[in-house]
Formats: structure tokens, sequence, C-alpha cells
């Protein structure tokens, strides 16, 4: 990878809070408590985004957001040469946000106090 290399990718996902750098079928991987929400491939960087988000991005910048498809749904792949640092840093966040653990209590208290 051009550009951003895969120490800056690894420096970035690391540096944010619970992540933790893991072997995925022999390629460096970065997850949270709950799941791998980016890979560092040969052909790029896979994210774990939300559907919508990467429709979004394939249509705004193919090159630099490769879609193929493994299993149902379309995957992403951001060539890194082809987005800023700071995109890029963006983007892995988003990624990271979307693989935390979901809170068990979201939205209860606001049911419990409506009701009661």
């Amino acid at each position: 990878m051009r550009g951003v290399n895969s120490d800056h990718i690894r420096k970035v996902a690391l540096s944010f809070e619970g992540t933790r750098e893991v072997d995925h079928r022999g390629r460096p991987a970065f997850r949270t408590t709950r799941r791998i929400f980016a890979v560092i491939r040969p052909d790029g960087l896979w994210l774990y985004l939300q559907e919508e988000r990467k429709e979004f991005l394939f249509e705004a910048d193919p090159e630099a957001f490769v879609k193929y498809t493994w299993g149902k749904h379309p995957e992403l792949i951001v060539q890194p040469e082809r987005v800023s640092k700071t995109e890029l840093a963006a983007l892995l966040y988003e990624a990271y946000e979307h693989a935390l653990p979901q809170k068990k209590d979201a939205g209860k208290g606001r049911a419990n106090r409506a009701a009661g």
C-alpha cells in the first residue's frame, strides 16, 4: 500500500479503546470485543460498515472504494492510497463504532419512564 502503509493503519486502529490486533486467515485484523472491524489485505483494507454507507462509498468513488461480493452482501475494500489519512482514520473509526457491542439497556429507560 502506497501512501498510507500497514503501520499507519495499525497505529490508528489500535488507538481506539479496547481494540486488539488478531490474525484473520494470515492477515492482520483489528477487533472490538464483539467483532472484527478492519482487515489489512493485499488488495486494500476491508472495513465493517453499514450497508447504506458502503453503497454511498461505492457510488462516490468506485476506484477508492472497491465492491466485491462475499456471501449475500457486497463488501468494501478501501484503496488506502486513494484516500487521505484523515478520511482513512474517520472510516476506521466508523467501522470500529459499528463493531462495538450493543448496549443492552439502550432505550429501556425511556420506555419505562414513559410508561410510568
